[in-house]
């Protein structure tokens, strides 16, 4: 067996000790390296970051020439990451620039040939590169043909917030285009995002391709369109409304949805005998739309409804009793102490009360 002496034994652990140490200090200087490689990094990416901000706020006055740095343009021809977040940036401003400064915008955009770069970084699957390219199309002032053919592509792709992005895209630049595909489309668009597209179309041409979205889908679909049309406040034919009544009779939201948008005297008939329905929903709309159209012969039926055994057709009743031309509040509260249904007198005060208060 082999001894080890005290002095061999200090000359092992001095070795090690010495190994620890040159592989700690050795540590410590590549994490600075990489600290310092990463400063700087960061530093290159804010520089590329305020260049590419001075020259939008540039593009927005027309007093200013565009005129790029070659390095700068360059990195933005062969850095996916640098023109990604031009196009966003450049986009973002859109939100808050008109006149001029737009038209300065789309210089910028037509000198660094937004459009073909685009569609070269289109070709590829990924979602948020799409995403920022649908977006950015749809801020441009012209565009190709081949732009609006790879966005109608794209509303069939299995990401739909691509799909979202590609349609209002379209709905800005060619409204006759995306309509149909927009509304081919609305199951998976949630009802206020929707609206918000569609406030971009030209109202004549939204009604006419929501009817017949409407008449020629299933009544999920047509429930759907007509709450969506309602939040618009889009004005529908009288055609149309008998039309959905006729062919959806037997759909209860769809019939309380289309009683929802009558707004016109020509259909008081139909509200009428609506009102008679044993359907709470149907009748609560009929109500509704009798309230607001009421002629002074529908003024006993209102009476009639404000008994009802529906707390909402009993509310739109009195709504309608009240908000009539020149009431008289006080004979009407006079005239409800006849009544033989107390729940029919608490309505009318209360809503007479929340009118005198301001509330209605």
């Amino acid at each position: 067996m082999f001894a080890i002496t005290s002095e061999q034994m200090f000359t092992i652990i001095s070795s090690i000790a010495l190994f620890i140490l040159v592989a700690v200090l050795f540590t410590l200087v590549v994490l600075f390296y990489l600290r310092r490689q990463h400063q700087r990094r960061q530093e290159e990416i804010e520089q590329r970051k305020l260049y590419w901000q001075m020259v939008l706020f540039r593009a927005c006055d027309k007093r200013e020439a565009i005129e790029l740095d070659p390095v700068r343009a360059k990195e933005f021809k062969t850095n996916i990451d640098i023109f990604l977040w031009v196009i966003q940036k450049w986009s973002q401003m859109h939100q808050y620039v008109r006149g001029d400064a737009d038209d300065g915008l789309q210089r910028l955009a037509d000198t660094l040939k937004f459009e073909p770069r685009i569609l070269g970084v289109m070709k590829s699957d990924n979602t948020r590169h799409l995403i920022a390219c649908c977006i950015a199309l749809g801020d441009l002032q012209h565009m190709s043909a081949k732009a609006v053919i790879r966005l109608a592509e794209l509303t069939d792709h299995h990401s739909s917030m691509v799909i979202l992005t590609a349609l209002r895209a379209l709905m800005r630049y060619d409204a006759k285009t995306a309509l149909p595909l927009l509304l081919k489309n609305v199951h998976f668009i949630a009802p206020e995002r929707l609206v918000t597209i569609l406030r971009e179309c030209p109202p004549k041409l939204l009604s006419e391709a929501t009817s017949q979205s409407i008449l020629t889908n299933s009544p999920q679909h047509a429930g759907y369109l007509l709450r969506v049309i309602k939040g618009m406040e889009l004005p529908m034919s009288e055609a149309f409304i008998r039309q959905t009544l006729d062919k959806f009779s037997d759909n209860v939201d769809v019939v309380a949805a289309t009683l929802a948008l009558i707004s016109t005297p020509k259909l008081l008939p139909v509200v009428r005998v609506f009102t008679r329905s044993d359907i709470n929903p149907i009748r609560i709309q009929a109500t509704a739309a009798l309230a607001r159209l009421a002629e002074p012969q529908d003024i006993e039926l209102l009476w009639t409804l404000l008994c009802d055994s529906s707390w909402w057709v009993r509310y739109r009743a009195a709504e309608g009793l009240l908000e009539q031309p020149n009431v008289d509040i006080d004979a009407l509260l006079k005239r409800s102490e006849t009544l033989t249904d107390e729940y029919a007198k608490t309505m009318l005060q209360q809503v007479a009360t929340e009118i005198r208060y301001g509330v209605l």
